[in-house]
């Protein structure tokens, strides 16, 4: 049986990753079966959650340096 701790360390991985190449903001929230909570947050889970919510504006320029990059050595291959 693979455990949470190993499943959840392999979705945050592909969140991180999916952040990089998208230049995007993401939030994973994850409850174990005793009920304690895990999450994930780019830049932060509360920055997410804010948006979500309506609190916070969207940044004006959403342009990453390292995923424009990632996406110009993407491309290329």
């Amino acid at each position: 049986m693979i455990t949470l701790s190993k499943r959840r360390s392999g979705i945050y991985k592909k969140a991180s990753e999916l952040v990089t190449l998208t230049s995007t903001e993401i939030g994973i929230v994850v409850s174990s079966l005793s009920g304690k909570p895990y999450s994930f947050g780019h830049p932060s889970i509360e920055a997410v959650v804010n948006r979500i919510l309506g609190l916070t504006q969207p940044p004006n320029d959403n342009s990453h340096p390292l995923a424009k990059a990632q996406c110009q050595l993407l491309s290329v291959q």
